[in-house]
C-alpha cells in the first residue's frame, strides 16, 4: 500500500489484491462516500484538483483497468468488466455511495447500476457520450468503429492525446510518459468498441441520477444530457455556466459543485442493504417525473435541476 499527502486531504492509495486496480481514498471518513469515475482516455488524476474542493468528504478515485496505475490489471474485454469493477468498489463502502462519472465513465456507471441498484445512493453523469442512439452524430459512430477495428491501438490513442493536448504539449512529455499513454491504447479501443451497440436499457437504470453538462460544451453533449434525463426513470438534468466537456480539469471548483448537487440529501434514494438488492424503484408522482425531480420542483425555492424539454436533435 502506497501513501502520499495532499494539502487538503488524506490520500491512501492501494492496489486491490483481486482485480489489480489502483484505488485511492481521499479525505476524512464520512458516513457517505463519493466515488469518481474517469472517462476515456483518462485516469483518476483528472480529478486531482476537483478533490481539493471536496475536502470535507470521503472521496474514492481509481484508475479503470488498462489506464494509469491499473495498466497491470487483466485487460477489460467489454464494458461489463468495468461495471463489475465499480460494483466491487461500491460494495466495499460501509453504506451505498454517490457515484459521479465523467464522459465515457458514465456508461459503465449506468451499467453497474443495473447490476446492483441497491449498492448506489445516487448517480452523477457528466456529459455521457451515447453513440449507439439513433440521432448521435455519425462522425462519432464512425470514429468509434474505426478505433474498434484498428490493428494499431497505441497509434490511435496517441492521435487522440495529440488532439486533446496539442502536438507541442505531447512532444514535451518525457518518453516514458508517452510510452505509458500509448500503452493505454488497447483499453481505449475496448471502450470505443463497447459503445457501438446499446450496453444497457435506459429503463433499467433505476438509481436516482443527475445528468450534468456545461453551457460551453458541444451541441450533442448539451442536447444528449437533457435527452438522457428524460429517458432514465428517475433523473433530472443540470447545466453549469461557463464550463465544457472537460470540466474536472478546466473548472474543478464548478465540477465539485456538481458533485455536491448529486450528493444533496433530497437526491439520494433510501439506504437499503445491498444484499437485499436495494429498494424497489420509487413510483413517479406524475408521468415522466422522477421523485428527485418533483422534490426539487415543489420545494418552494428555486429548483436545483432544469429538466426542460430537449431541443430538436442536432443535424448528423
Amino acid at each position: 500500500m502506497s501513501r502520499g499527502t495532499a494539502s487538503s486531504s488524506r490520500r491512501d492509495g492501494r492496489q486491490a489484491d483481486d482485480a489489480g486496480l489502483y484505488v485511492e481514498h481521499c479525505g476524512p471518513d464520512t458516513s457517505l462516500s463519493i466515488v469518481l469515475v474517469h472517462g476515456a482516455p483518462d485516469r483518476s488524476a483528472a480529478f486531482r484538483n476537483t478533490i481539493t474542493h471536496l475536502g470535507d468528504w470521503h472521496v474514492i478515485v481509481y484508475d479503470r483497468r488498462g489506464y494509469g496505475r491499473s495498466r497491470g490489471a487483466p485487460p477489460a474485454r467489454a464494458m461489463i468488466d468495468h461495471a463489475r469493477d465499480l460494483v466491487e468498489i461500491v460494495l466495499s463502502c460501509p453504506t451505498p455511495p454517490v457515484v459521479v462519472a465523467h464522459s465515457f465513465g458514465s456508461n459503465p456507471t449506468m451499467l453497474a447500476a443495473t447490476l446492483h441498484p441497491g449498492a448506489f445512493a445516487a448517480l452523477g453523469l457528466w456529459e455521457p457520450p451515447l453513440p449507439w442512439v439513433e440521432w448521435w452524430p455519425e462522425r462519432t459512430k464512425a470514429y468509434n468503429a474505426e478505433i474498434a477495428s484498428s490493428d494499431a491501438p497505441a497509434d490511435e490513442i496517441e492521435v487522440m492525446y495529440r488532439r486533446l493536448l496539442g502536438d507541442e504539449a505531447w512532444d514535451r512529455l518525457r518518453p516514458e510518459v508517452r510510452a505509458r499513454r500509448r500503452a493505454e491504447g488497447p483499453a481505449f479501443q475496448v471502450d470505443m468498441a463497447s459503445e457501438l451497440d446499446a450496453p444497457f436499457a435506459f429503463a433499467d437504470v433505476t438509481v436516482p441520477a443527475l445528468v450534468g453538462y456545461g453551457t460551453d460544451t458541444s451541441v450533442e453533449h448539451a442536447y444528449g444530457a437533457r435527452w438522457l434525463a428524460e429517458r432514465l426513470p428517475y433523473a433530472s438534468s443540470q447545466s453549469t455556466t461557463g464550463t465544457g466537456h472537460f470540466a474536472p480539469r478546466t473548472h474543478p471548483e464548478e465540477y465539485a459543485a456538481f458533485v455536491r448537487s448529486v450528493a444533496a440529501p433530497s437526491h439520494l434514494q433510501p439506504t437499503t442493504s445491498p444484499e437485499a438488492g436495494g429498494p424497489p424503484a420509487p413510483s413517479p408522482t406524475t408521468a415522466g417525473t422522477s421523485p428527485a425531480r418533483s422534490r426539487s420542483d415543489h420545494s418552494g425555492s428555486r429548483p436545483r435541476y432544469s429538466p426542460g424539454r430537449p431541443p430538436p436533435a442536432p443535424a448528423r
